[in-house]
């Protein structure tokens, strides 16, 4: 029980499970240079959260896909999406529509 309640405190409420818009706007805070702990914090996400890994990366993965480029291949740049953030931003750029078509509006719980 304790290890349930802890979970649910690092879990946003948010209602949505398909990849949504914030799972955009997640990635692109990364690629402008905000930490993890800042995208947490404006978020309301706890410390300890993992989801704006999570979030990014499906991002990224969707990315890979449009580009047809096969995910063993580019883990290092999903790994560090910092590292290699111009190189992510591009793709970005040139698939952002794309994305924003396929994306819902996310739902939170109240």
């Amino acid at each position: 029980m304790i290890k349930q309640d802890r979970l649910s405190l690092s879990r946003p409420l948010l209602k949505t499970k398909g990849f949504s818009t914030l799972h955009v706007q997640i990635f692109e805070y990364i690629l402008i240079g905000k930490t993890n702990r800042e995208i947490n914090r404006i978020l309301g996400y706890t410390q300890r959260s993992h989801a704006v890994v999570d979030h990014s990366r499906k991002v990224m993965y969707k990315l890979l896909a449009m580009e047809d480029l096969h995910k063993a291949d580019f883990t290092e740049r999903v790994i560090y999406p910092r590292k290699y953030q111009f190189w992510w931003m591009k793709l970005l750029t040139k698939h952002k529509t794309e994305l924003q078509l396929m994306a819902i509006d996310p739902k939170f719980y109240e």
